[in-house]
């Protein structure tokens, strides 16, 4: 089964839960990672996070029932996973620009999500340039936005202004060892039910007393460099990685570790553990 194959396969294991509670764990297995990395894998080719589709899925049956179907509200809200007809409301005029009410009165147009299907795409990309480095475990010293949802990108924002403005990146890149100016560190938490959250975390190697610190497990890892440190280079590197790279290379992904971004005066690393 090709890696395609097989996100299709979870795209079949969600329509067919989509009235259940969905395992991300048991999805990542279908292609045989974690759960964090599928759903990054999820964005990367899609653009949109692996729970807001299904979110949408849902909404989308959701209205096609309230319009062929007699079925109660109440019901349809519980059928696919909400609390109460008033969240279901709520989410459903969000989506749609009606109220489930509303919809069964007035013969009006809906959106709908349709179910994504995944295709190989022959195209030419950069050589990846990598290095494999096994590393002791170490302790690395910084600061973190605390538990987030991944799809927070504000908090991981404002981290990185309040460490400007404080000045706890010229703390970290002047006391590190000359050549790794700052680590900007993506945890993933340890945790096998993980689904989107995370701790995100700037970190170097000096301590401070305001600084929390973290363990960084012995391991090999995979450093992909990247001659620039533009975000949108990164997140395509990532996406090159995890849905070309790791599938066609002799290495596992190591689940439940830590992912590290290196970042040098004008380049960065992206390091994967692996086995």
């Amino acid at each position: 089964m090709n890696y395609y194959e097989s996100l299709n396969k979870v795209v079949d294991k969600i329509e067919e839960d989509l009235a259940k509670d969905i395992n991300y764990k048991q999805l990542a297995k279908i292609v045989g990672t974690s759960s964090y990395t599928l759903q990054r894998i999820f964005v990367f080719l899609t653009g949109i996070t692996l729970t807001e589709y299904i979110r949408k899925r849902r909404l989308s049956n959701a209205a096609e029932e309230l319009l062929n179907t007699d079925t109660k509200i109440v019901d349809i809200a519980l059928k696919y996973k909400y609390d109460s007809p008033i969240s279901f409301s709520n989410a459903f005029k969000k989506m749609h620009g009606i109220s489930p009410q509303n919809l069964r009165k007035n013969n009006v147009s809906i959106k709908t999500c349709p179910k994504i299907e995944f295709k190989p795409t022959i195209d030419v990309i950069d050589e990846l340039e990598y290095r494999v480095i096994a590393l002791n475990q170490q302790k690395l010293y910084g600061v973190t936005t605390g538990t987030i949802e991944e799809s927070d990108s504000k908090a991981i924002r404002d981290l990185f202004d309040k460490s400007r403005k404080e000045k706890i990146l010229d703390f970290i890149i002047e006391n590190s060892d000359g050549k790794e100016l700052y680590y900007g560190a993506s945890i993933r938490l340890y945790d096998d039910d993980f689904t989107k959250n995370i701790s995100y975390y700037i970190l170097g190697k000096s301590k401070r007393k305001d600084f929390v610190s973290i363990d960084i497990p012995k391991a090999t890892w995979a450093c992909f460099k990247l001659k620039n440190k533009e975000q949108a280079n990164i997140l395509k590197l990532y996406n090159t990685i995890y849905t070309k790279w790791l599938p066609s290379s002799k290495y596992k992904e190591i689940l439940n570790y830590p992912q590290l971004e290196i970042y040098y005066k004008d380049e960065c690393e992206i390091c994967i553990p692996i086995k």
